[in-house]
């Protein structure tokens, strides 16, 4: 008679009440350390995926402002006969773009924003040429960290940055422009709010 922790060796298997307790003990113990794993690995997959603004979005215009009020409000501090020049300098160059598509490795940047060629940068080394909405060609460069992306244009007439932010919950990304300019009596800014759709 085999006591409760006792076991027994049969064609060289180890037998009897003392085995089974054990492997009732570790298979589920296997279980929660499998579950574990699986668990903590899709939350690191799921964190590095939300920890990055790569994705499309499409403008929600209820949230942004009205960047023809902003033109407007700056133009409005010119002297008379430049002002209709300068109020169609910077509607080109302050188009209302109705989706962002961001993607990015580890050495390239790359935006999209309605139908236009993509702006493609190295994520480290210097500005590259790049033409913007008017037709000028600028220096442009791009710096990603995180939730943060921010596009830097030079040119000789000034100096833009378009400074995006992601929602801590990832479905909103703020574009934040501020665009400074010897010809301007001071910095123009606005944001515009889009919605992650993909």
């Amino acid at each position: 008679m085999l006591g409760r922790n006792e076991m027994e060796k049969k064609d060289g298997i180890v037998t009897g009440p003392g085995v089974k307790t054990a492997m009732t003990k570790f298979v589920p113990m296997l279980c929660l350390l499998l579950c574990s794993a699986i668990f903590l690995g899709s939350s690191t997959l799921a964190s590095a995926q939300e920890s990055g603004v790569d994705g499309t979005y499409i403008l929600d215009e209820n949230d942004s402002d009205n960047v023809n009020e902003v033109i407007e409000n700056a133009v409005g501090k010119l002297i008379f006969p430049t002002r209709a020049i300068a109020r169609g300098r910077l509607k080109k160059l302050n188009p209302t773009y109705r989706q962002v598509a961001i993607t990015s490795s580890s050495n390239e940047i790359s935006v999209t924003v309605d139908h236009q060629p993509p702006l493609r940068t190295p994520v480290k080394g210097p500005p590259v040429a790049w033409v913007g909405p008017d037709g000028a060609t600028v220096n442009a460069s791009m710096q990603l960290a995180g939730r943060r992306l921010a596009q830097t244009f030079m040119s000789a007439d000034g100096r833009r940055v378009n400074d995006y932010t992601l929602s801590p919950d990832g479905r909103t990304l703020t574009m934040r422009v501020t665009e400074t300019s010897s010809r301007l009596p001071q910095p123009i800014t606005y944001k515009q709010v889009y919605k992650r759709v993909s």
